[in-house]
């Protein structure tokens, strides 16, 4: 494969994983490990075990997450080890390289919030450019490979409820476990939008009684497809971002026209490539 095909199949997709990389981790020096939030996976380990004995997260991170992605490899394939592999050795890199960093804040809500934010955010574009940062992200790739239907970061809120409660336990400290869990959910919140809030689809039925003005004015304002058309009515596969903007051209086109939309599921993104 020459430079222009990897740019072309990979470079999009490393790029997000680098800057996802550089999020997750600086949402856990800034905000998770100055007030020993539990984040969950290995990273949530690691957390705890600094803050019992001071062993470094990243070599920690590096250390468990070696035989999870060997098995992760057998069964999901070679494209996990490289894009995982990559993931785990920057996010443990960082992580320990950017210790020396002053924490944002030292209130905890305040932590357990915009810890979450940044790490969702970060976690969501690692998952969506086809890495995991090893730990429960494997063991969800595994389970959303069986059930596509499920968002991800409901998948990895299991796995990482019972990692922040056995944290809390070992800490002895109840604060801590609900705090965290604030921060779980607000995590999970922002790995869903940053995985699927931007590119999500919608079916959309137009009734109108202008069905050739309103696809020529449709087509040539927006990418999406014209699933079928009848002299009073369309019926369209588009960007939930365009159906604001949809009706302004209703209104443009056909005062008189309505319509109803609903979000669609991964089959249109098929429709729109």
């Amino acid at each position: 494969m020459n430079m222009q095909e990897f740019l072309k199949n990979d470079g999009k997709a490393i790029v997000k994983i680098v800057i996802g990389c550089i999020l997750y981790s600086l949402s856990v020096v800034l905000f998770l490990d100055p007030v020993s939030l539990i984040p969950g996976s290995v990273t949530g380990i690691g957390v705890v075990v600094k803050a019992l004995t001071g062993f470094p997260i990243g070599m920690l991170n590096i250390i468990i997450n070696v035989p999870l992605v060997i098995i992760g490899t057998i069964v999901l394939g070679k494209r996990l080890l490289i894009y995982t592999g990559l993931t785990v050795v920057l996010n443990s890199v960082l992580m320990d390289g950017l210790a020396f960093l002053e924490p944002f804040s030292q209130d905890i809500m305040l932590d357990s919030i915009f810890g979450g934010i940044v790490m969702g955010i970060g976690l969501g574009l690692i998952l969506d450019g086809g890495g995991t940062t090893g730990g429960t992200t494997i063991v969800g790739r595994l389970v959303s490979r069986k059930f596509p239907s499920l968002p991800m970061g409901d998948i990895l809120m299991v796995g990482d409820f019972i990692i922040i409660v056995t944290g809390s336990v070992f800490l002895k400290d109840w604060d801590l476990l609900l705090y965290s869990l604030i921060d779980l959910y607000v995590c999970v919140v922002f790995i869903n939008i940053a995985m699927y809030g931007y590119k999500t689809k919608v079916f959309a039925v137009i009734l109108t009684e202008k069905a050739d003005e309103m696809e020529q004015a449709v087509r040539a304002g927006f990418h999406c497809k014209i699933l079928k058309k009848n002299k009073d009515s369309l019926m369209i596969a588009a960007r939930k971002k365009d159906i604001s903007k949809f009706q302004k051209t209703l209104e443009s086109v056909d005062t008189n026209a309505s319509l109803m939309s609903c979000e669609a599921d991964y089959a249109a993104e098929n429709l729109l490539s």
